[in-house]
């Protein structure tokens, strides 16, 4: 793990890639380490965690010095694939996983990253064509951004190094703006800034130095096609198998690992099988909200860490922490991103990282293996009594959103959750803003894409959650862990685990309606059997009850206040909107999408201080 940047074209003012660096710092403490030759700058600050020796110190290079690479993640099959290149006479001054990219791509070019089974973010350099290749993992876990900027790109880990170029002004996205708005999210690769783009998932970007053009693919893309030799108790079988060569990959370290642990199936079943595999007695970190009981799962993890032997330790995380450390949290994430997750992420990340530098969590197995009620409403439309007779009424309150709400607002039928609506949208904003907005953005570009290449509703939801979804819940895991220069892994998402869900049809992911029906008939008798009774919570945030009373006056304040950084707002109705909210007396499922709008007003007024940027002049 670590931070990358560079820059490619014109050098004058060369050094910039040191200053990047080190608004990094936290990503990679460890170490630092520059490469710069004709046309090309680049740097690297390092996380140490396998060989934590200097040979294993990036830019690696050739002998020549025609190719540079900077890797930040982890390449969990380096093993398999050193021992291939070896075998061709390839000499390794380390044992670092990620140095089998050098030599890779010496053997066999860009193509070479097809073989790669990590989470990773590589920048290579090739002097002898002069061209830069920016690449992500399939599923984005490690983010890499990068900006064209007159005749030079720059690139880094994070969009707050790229900022300190000088050349590189704020410009506000309205498509970006859009999305987040009503969707609290960021399709495609654009971010906030329209100068500043994101490498895709899956994606290469070339950029050639002459003339500094850029040429964008995909090397991979999901693949639907069902495995038939797999039927009846073998697809349990095989998720066993897979789970354990995952994990093992993923314990793979120099220095200590911990667990974040939930109450819930997938980060028990990674813990679980962790202390199959080490037989240690491992390090579990759980957080917890004191007051709410469905926000508390601190009892059942707890309950599951002494089952395994494991220590646990519990953090409780308080609306005060939310005052003290909020603006801290969304200064490291550089914009708004997926969810309101960060800060409590950011809570328990910042207690583990007193003990370890690295920590497994358990993403990724909802969106593969049919863990959210989205699923059953795809599916139960074949079978209404099957559906009725097998769903829970907070789960059937999913299914009716995401079912019927569609006919009467248009922003609720692409399988994710509507925040702030067209019209809700148009009566906030002031009428010149709005004006501009509407002339320059179409909320649903992304989501039609995709739902015109989707074969069928579930393709569509799959690729939703794959392309959408999960890489901007990614980021935000990245981005909150790297504050404490901790490195976060998710076992669920390996290569392997990933084509084996693709390959499942949803019926056998749902069979009985059971929600993630494989992960749970799988780990049965390896799992504490309390666990399957309790309800799905993803480790949520109260906000909808701390908006209302422990944050009430804070919030609003807080918003008001600062006014001037979100003046596209008519703020008398902002006003009034959160007024509406905090003094109902009701306490609903609705008011989670009310703490979510103020909520997202909070991020943009924040994210908009930190580019020093008022409306008006953007």
């Amino acid at each position: 793990m670590c931070g990358i940047a560079g820059i490619i074209g014109d050098l004058s003012g060369c050094g910039i890639t040191r200053t990047m660096i080190d608004m990094m710092k936290h990503r990679g403490p460890d170490a630092d380490g520059y490469f710069c030759n004709n046309g090309i700058e680049m740097g690297f600050c390092r996380l140490s965690i396998n060989d934590l020796s200097k040979s294993a110190n990036q830019p690696f290079q050739d002998k020549e010095r025609n190719i540079a690479v900077c890797v930040n993640g982890e390449i969990y099959n380096f093993a398999e694939l050193k021992k291939g290149l070896l075998a061709r006479q390839y000499l390794f001054q380390s044992y670092s996983d990620s140095e089998v990219v050098l030599h890779g791509y010496l053997e066999y070019g860009i193509d070479f990253i097809r073989q790669l089974n990590g989470m990773f973010a590589i920048a290579v350099w090739d002097g002898r064509t002069k061209e830069l290749f920016l690449v992500r993992d399939r599923l984005g876990i490690k983010p890499l951004y990068y900006a064209a900027i007159r005749q030079s790109v720059f690139f880094a880990s994070e969009i707050k190094a790229i900022m300190q170029s000088r050349k590189l002004e704020f410009s506000l996205d309205y498509q970006s703006f859009s999305e987040y708005m009503a969707f609290e999210n960021m399709f495609s690769n654009r971010t906030m800034n329209e100068h500043v783009r994101i490498v895709e998932p899956g994606e290469v970007v070339r950029i050639t130095a002459a003339g500094v053009k850029l040429h964008r693919y995909h090397y991979w893309e999901p693949d639907f096609a069902p495995d038939e030799a797999i039927q009846g108790s073998a697809i349990y079988r095989r998720y066993i198998e897979i789970l354990e060569s995952s994990v093992r990959r993923h314990l793979i370290s120099d220095v200590p690992i911990g667990f974040y642990l939930s109450s819930g199936i997938d980060s028990s079943s990674v813990v679980h099988t962790s202390k199959q595999i080490t037989g240690n007695r491992l390090k579990t970190y759980t957080g917890c909200f004191s007051g709410v009981a469905f926000y508390d799962e601190s009892i059942e993890a707890a309950k599951v860490a002494e089952e395994f032997e494991c220590s646990n330790r519990r953090i409780e995380i308080r609306p005060q922490d939310f005052i003290n450390h909020i603006e801290d949290v969304l200064w490291h994430m550089d914009e708004p991103r997926v969810g309101m997750g960060s800060f409590s992420q950011y809570m328990v990340a910042r207690t583990a990282s007193e003990e370890v530098k690295v920590i497994l969590t358990g993403h990724g197995g909802d969106e593969f293996f049919a863990g959210y009620p989205v699923f059953k409403a795809i599916f139960g439309k074949h079978d209404l009594f099957g559906l009725i007779s097998h769903t829970t009424p907070r789960e059937m309150m999913f299914v009716l959103y995401f079912n019927f709400y569609k006919w009467f607002r248009k922003e609720a039928g692409y399988f994710l959750p509507n925040i702030f609506s067209i019209k809700q949208i148009q009566n906030l904003m002031v009428p010149e803003f709005h004006s501009e907005l509407k002339g320059s953005a179409d909320i649903f570009k992304e989501l039609k894409t995709l739902k015109e290449k989707s074969e069928s509703p579930y393709e569509q939801l799959v690729l939703t959650y794959l392309t959408l979804y999960l890489p901007s819940l990614f980021i935000v895991e990245d981005k909150i862990s790297m504050a404490f220069s901790l490195e976060s892994r998710t076992p669920l998402c390996d290569n392997e685990m990933l084509d084996f869900a693709l390959s499942i049809p949803l019926e056998h992911k749902l069979k009985g309606f059971e929600l993630k029906h494989i992960p749970k008939t799988a780990m049965r008798g390896r799992l504490p059997g309390t666990l399957y009774a309790l309800p799905k919570r993803g480790f949520p945030t109260p906000f909808r009850f701390w908006f209302k009373k422990e944050l009430k006056h804070y919030i609003r304040d807080y918003i008001l206040d600062n006014r001037q950084y979100i003046s596209m707002f008519q703020m008398d109705k902002v006003e009034n909107m959160i007024d509406r909210f905090q003094h109902s007396r009701l306490n609903i499922p609705l008011d989670e999408i009310s703490a979510h709008q103020i909520w997202i007003l909070f991020n943009l007024i924040v994210f908009f201080r930190n580019q020093k940027k008022y409306y008006q002049r953007l």
